[in-house]
């Protein structure tokens, strides 16, 4: 039995980029209000989408049929509903319902004194929505958000649930939900291509992470030039030599020869290490300015002065970054990987995946495209542009994949929300970073599949990923405008 739905709802995401008019729009709260809603959707012939917190910048959650806001579906689930192969996996192991948003998570995970391995900068989005799109945080030897999923439970096509895991997964039987038997799948295919998926396969119902100990970490953040950073990248040690290594790059080089570089690092202290808590967050500067200036009135202003005064923009953004600068900030790990007031900005970004050993070169060729478009047009880059250097995945549709050890540079792209020419100027962007190598992040803005881009070009998996797409979902039950412009197609 469906669960009673809403109509006329506008849905947009958190930036009103994206914005839907479904049919019906649901809230469940239970998997069997999940399970009614699909089945009635293919009964009367229509597609269904999930979406979380609307943090995707992309089409990627929008519909015109059935939407599922997953909210409702926000509980911490007992490990007891699992029948594990080793009892003592449960130490390091976490059920949740899908919709939980990360820093909700990271409040219980603290106060059983355990903590995401890794995590992104923003924590308002639900679990499954990051996961879903390869979220990922920094770190050459730490995987994204996907690496830490052991298991998945999808509603599929005709309400099938399905407990999903790797060929040597942790559990002996299906789980048991409410009265539910899902039906057990292990196997490394099918696993690599549900947990980054989009939505795809179906609505995923239930994550089961691999956490760890809480832990403290010290964040140093100092100032350099690109000319002083780039042979350093170039050698790698200084990738290795810190747990979270991330560079934010001015676009614009004023009165100076080099573009200022803000380089933050980030290592792990031991336990007994007095933690910076008479300051809310980072340096002080930071800290009044998300304080006393509301955050409605901060983007007003920007906006205001980025459109009708735009060549004030690079003194701007020079002094934004120098409010970032900070001598060592000690703080829990999910407390010092969150950005902060920054994540209040009303900003929209595009964030690419490059090659171990072609960033360096794309950064050369962004910033000359920067220093063409500001002359010839007055068209600026409305924010610093970040460098994150990640591990590998094995999952086939992450931008993150590769099939050999190692690591992709994550080049991120925000700009100010309302701003013009802020979409034009990520579309040149993506066009020119395509050069080198360069994926799209799937929640970010992008055009993949409008060109010369396909799936097939971009990832050597994408044809495997399709195998088990068809098998999995040979009706097109979860399909939308973005699978059909990304060719993913039943």
């Amino acid at each position: 039995m469906a669960l009673p739905a809403q109509i006329k709802k506008v849905w947009q995401n958190c930036v009103g980029l994206q914005i839907a008019h479904p049919l019906r729009f649901f809230k469940p709260a239970t998997i069997h209000e999940l399970i009614g809603i699909v089945e009635d959707a293919e009964r009367k012939g229509y597609k269904v989408k999930a979406t979380g917190s609307g943090h995707s910048f992309s089409d990627v959650a929008l519909t015109r049929d059935y939407l599922i806001n997953t909210h409702g579906l926000k509980n911490i689930l007992p490990l007891s509903l699992l029948t594990l192969k080793h009892q003592d996996d449960s130490k390091n192991l976490f059920l949740t319902e899908c919709g939980i948003r990360i820093h909700v998570l990271n409040a219980v995970l603290n106060k059983q004194k355990k903590a995401l391995i890794n995590m992104g900068a923003y924590t308002g989005q639900t679990i499954i929505g990051a996961i879903s799109t390869s979220t990922h945080g920094s770190g050459v030897t730490l995987d994204s958000l996907p690496g830490f999923v052991e298991a998945i439970i999808l509603v599929g096509e005709k309400g099938r649930v399905f407990h999903i895991e790797r060929s040597q997964g942790p559990s002996t039987a299906p789980m048991h939900i409410n009265g539910l038997q899902a039906e057990l799948i292990q196997d490394d295919d099918v696993f690599l291509s549900s947990v980054v998926s989009m939505g795809c396969l179906g609505i995923v119902y239930a994550v089961l992470l691999r956490v760890c100990d809480n832990y403290l970490l010290q964040e140093k953040r100092t100032f350099c030039t690109w000319d002083e950073i780039k042979p350093k990248l170039k050698q790698g040690d200084i990738l290795l030599d810190n747990r979270h290594f991330e560079v934010l790059i001015d676009p614009y080089s004023v009165n100076r020869p080099s573009n200022d570089c803000l380089v933050t690092e980030r290592n792990i202290c031991p336990a007994d290490t007095p933690t910076n808590w008479f300051r809310l967050h980072r340096a002080l500067g930071y800290t009044l300015v998300g304080w006393l200036i509301p955050p409605f009135l901060l983007n007003a202003f920007l906006r205001f002065i980025f459109n009708h005064f735009p060549k004030i923009t690079p003194w701007i953004l020079k002094i934004s970054l120098k409010t970032l600068r900070d001598g060592c900030y000690i703080g829990p790990s999910f407390k010092v990987l969150d950005l902060g007031s920054a994540n209040n900005i009303s900003a929209y970004s595009t964030e690419i995946a490059f090659p171990a050993n072609r960033y360096l070169d794309a950064v050369e060729a962004l910033l000359a495209l920067f220093k063409k478009t500001c002359k010839e047009g007055q068209q600026y880059i409305t924010s610093p542009f970040s460098l994150r250097f990640v591990k590998n995945s094995e999952h086939y549709l992450a931008m993150q994949y590769g099939d050999e050890p190692g690591f992709v540079c994550m080049i991120e792209f925000p700009v100010l929300n309302g701003t013009i020419g802020g979409i034009e100027m990520l579309a040149r962007v993506e066009s020119e970073m395509y050069r080198y190598g360069g994926i799209p992040h799937w929640g970010q803005y992008n055009h993949v599949g409008i060109g010369e881009e396909t799936l097939n070009k971009l990832y050597p998996q994408f044809s495997k990923w399709m195998e088990n797409y068809k098998r999995m979902c040979p009706n097109g039950t979860f399909q939308n405008d973005f699978t059909e412009r990304c060719g993913i197609v039943a």
